[in-house]
């Protein structure tokens, strides 16, 4: 679980041996009228990244998201950003498969 203040970007992930990727996201704890955005980036390098155009719906409360992703190329990450800069507590996964 990671304590979140704005945007988090997670750890650049080597995956060009997948064909799809699940990503996964569980919001913990949010504030009242806190609302998250999510989006996959991707790369051909794991130094430069685009947005890859997968959104995760807005997540206003918690619970489990997840979106699937296909044709990344190399790297996928996760960007999430908080609202206003406040904080929340999540945790993230990706799930690989050929």
């Amino acid at each position: 679980m990671t304590r979140v203040k704005g945007t988090l970007a997670s750890e650049p992930y080597e995956c060009g041996w997948a064909s799809e990727a699940l990503v996964f996201v569980r919001i913990h704890e949010i504030g009242e009228r806190q609302v998250i955005s999510g989006k996959i980036q991707v790369s051909s390098d794991g130094i430069t990244w685009i947005n890859a155009g997968t959104v995760f719906k807005k997540m206003k409360e918690k619970g489990d998201y997840f979106v699937r992703v296909k044709e990344f190329g190399g790297w996928l990450r996760l960007v999430l950003k908080g609202k206003d800069n406040t904080e929340y507590k999540v945790t993230t996964s990706l799930a690989l498969k050929e």
